[in-house]
């Protein structure tokens, strides 16, 4: 990518970026075979915004996804969504509509249309949106999201998020206090937390303090806004669930025992680890000792 053009990406407005990118996101994936699935496309997008802040020094890390053939992408994202499940467990239920099809051995058909995505969100200049601070002032996935959903067979199923500028309006009406709870029943992808996050920074007030609730019956929606939480910094206390808020009044207690039984089962499987690297760590020690006792050479000279 040019530097002129990456210049033009770095002072465009991040909301008509982020639609900007969510178009040719959409254009790529419709070309391919595999358009229903709307989960792959938005998994794309997500993994390229986890890949880390932009470092102007550094490496230039769309030229280096760029240059990956499909495979080699497949496998990237493996890696992204691996560190994921490993920094943040308790998002684990949450994220997977969006990353079981990487796990699951997908057809190189899938990944050349995933990689064919990818390059058209990175030519786009995704990276400096969501590299940079500019990913707290715009919903990327979000607009994907609703991109994706815009066809003729989707419009019965269509969602209707809050425009950033009401959003930001209303968030500044009623800013969270540090250590206080936000709840929103119709969560999507998390445009309503996203403007609350940035009126308490604006008031030098912390996010990451907050417990953050929120529900939507679309699971695609929940694992963006799980992602977005990320992105954003909103700090350890997502508690998220997919839930018809409207018959389910109890959700948010769902929530927070999903949530628990997640971070107990981790808990359980790193235990576990230990404990078999310990017994493999003995293992080797005893054959060790074994081989080094000259007692035991003895008794093996014996026996021949």
């Amino acid at each position: 990518m040019s530097q002129s053009i990456k210049h033009q990406h770095a002072h465009r407005d991040p909301g008509q970026h982020a639609v900007a990118i969510a178009e040719a996101v959409d254009t790529a994936w419709n070309k391919s075979n595999h358009s229903g699935r709307r989960d792959v496309a938005l998994s794309v997008v997500a993994a390229l915004s986890l890949l880390g802040q932009r470092d102007p020094h550094g490496p230039d890390l769309a030229e280096q996804v760029h240059a990956q053939n499909a495979e080699d992408f497949a496998d990237t994202l493996r890696e992204i969504f691996t560190a994921l499940v490993n920094a943040r467990p308790d998002l684990t239920h949450l994220v997977y509509p969006l990353m079981h099809w990487v796990f699951d051995e997908p057809q190189p058909a899938m990944q050349r249309a995933a990689k064919h995505t990818a390059d058209a969100a990175l030519q786009e200049g995704q990276l400096e949106l969501t590299g940079t601070d500019n990913r707290y002032d715009t919903d990327l996935l979000g607009v994907v999201l609703s991109l994706l959903k815009s066809d003729s067979a989707g419009k019965a199923n269509a969602q209707i998020y809050t425009p950033t500028p009401v959003a930001d309006m209303m968030a500044r009406m009623t800013v969270p206090e540090e250590g206080s709870s936000v709840c929103d029943p119709a969560v999507g992808t998390g445009g309503l937390l996203r403007s609350a996050a940035q009126a308490m920074r604006e008031h030098g007030r912390d996010p990451a303090t907050v417990s953050w609730y929120g529900a939507d019956i679309d699971d695609l929606a929940i694992a963006a806004c799980a992602v977005n939480s990320l992105l954003w910094r909103l700090g350890p206390r997502m508690l998220l669930c997919v839930a018809n808020t409207l018959t389910e009044g109890d959700w948010a207690r769902r929530a927070e025992a999903q949530r628990a039984e997640i971070l107990q089962l981790t808990a359980a499987i790193r235990r576990d680890k230990l404990m078999i690297n310990a017994v493999r760590t003995a293992q080797r020690l005893t054959e060790m000792a074994a081989d080094d006792d000259p007692d035991t050479d003895d008794q093996r000279g014996d026996q021949e």
